[in-house]
């Protein structure tokens, strides 16, 4: 299977190779040629991988080539450790403190600022997925190679949305600990009850109260960090899913809130294009079945380098050289398998 993986890439063919969370079955979509395909309201069915900044026309691969195998279990080899470049640490540190400060002035209630660690690197990206499988297995796992966005792996911990029958399914996912650590603090756990609180009042714009179920907070690990998570489903039989994703996306777990305002800040004070990082990827079908992630633990790999994403939740509670601190453990996700 390895060989006609490695044909597609040989041939810069578009494909995706993706796992969906506790499943063994690795799934591929692939193309034989280079057409861009793209859409508009989920109508057709196939993998979509839409930006951060949203757009009306969202990339997709159709399904119309696909195949599926369980991956062999690999021994783990040893690997040398890759650090971190702290040459960003200023200027990350900054744009915390500055945040912090607009808060209080633009009446915001929280901005997610990220920031892109850049690594020389030659390695295998075929090799790096097969380790995410591995030492990931309750993520959506993907890798995604396409013409007009290069390559991206990544091992994501939020579901973005599920639609199955006319329900929904999403989730609030915030707040970060070492897996070591089990106290959260009234910063992690407001930050967390805004993301709740957002979701469910873009939905109630569309929906009824009862037609909204909430469940309850609790504590999730995703690779080694915990993470606070609420799941939120409700019943969605005369909203259409183009219309859920455009009120849901971005997420407050990596927008901010207000939406917009906060949206507008990261796009003027964030200092660099998220590009795919933040963004939504995932199959669909039909505009009726769905099951989308949120594009975080990600990495884009460039000819001589691979380049890490990873955001913390800025509120007015912020400590800037733990937000640093925070966005460094998140890198450890890809930091550990390359």
């Amino acid at each position: 299977m390895s060989a006609r993986i490695a044909s597609l890439i040989a041939n810069d063919s578009p494909f995706v190779l993706y796992r969906l969370p506790g499943e063994e079955t690795v799934q591929c979509l692939y193309q034989k040629d280079k057409t861009v395909h793209t859409t508009t309201d989920f109508s057709e069915a196939g993998f979509v991988f839409a930006p951060f900044v949203a757009k009306p026309e969202k990339l997709y691969l159709p399904n119309t080539h696909r195949f599926s195998f369980i991956p062999e279990k690999k021994a783990s080899n040893g690997r040398t450790a890759i650090a971190l470049p702290l040459t960003q640490k200023e200027n990350f540190i900054n744009q915390v403190e500055a945040a912090v400060e607009a808060l209080e002035r633009q009446s915001m209630e929280k901005v997610v600022l990220s920031n892109a660690f850049r690594l020389p690197y030659t390695g295998d990206a075929l090799a790096v997925f097969e380790r995410l499988l591995e030492q990931y297995p309750r993520a959506f796992v993907y890798y995604w190679s396409h013409p007009e966005t290069g390559s991206w792996l990544g091992a994501t911990p939020e579901r973005f949305l599920q639609l199955e029958q006319q329900q929904l399914s999403t989730m609030a996912l915030a707040g970060t600990l070492a897996a070591t650590q089990t106290e959260w603090s009234p910063k992690e756990i407001h930050e967390q009850q805004l993301v709740v609180d957002a979701i469910v009042a873009g939905l109630s714009r569309h929906l009824s109260p009862d037609q909204i179920r909430v469940g309850e907070r609790q504590t999730v690990q995703a690779g080694k960090l915990r993470h606070l998570c609420t799941h939120i489903s409700a019943d969605v039989q005369e909203l259409a899913m183009a219309a859920l994703v455009e009120e849901l996306h971005p997420t407050p777990a990596v927008g901010g809130l207000p939406k917009v305002a906060a949206v507008d800040y990261i796009l003027k004070q964030e200092g660099y294009d998220r590009s795919y990082y933040t963004g939504y990827l995932g199959p669909f079908a039909a505009g009726e079945q769905a099951n989308l992630f949120v594009n975080l633990r990600c990495a884009q790999f460039l000819p001589d380098a691979v380049q890490l994403y990873t955001g913390a939740g800025i509120t007015a509670g912020s400590v800037p050289a733990r937000e640093w601190e925070e966005i460094c453990r998140k890198a450890t996700t890809f930091l550990s398998v390359l």
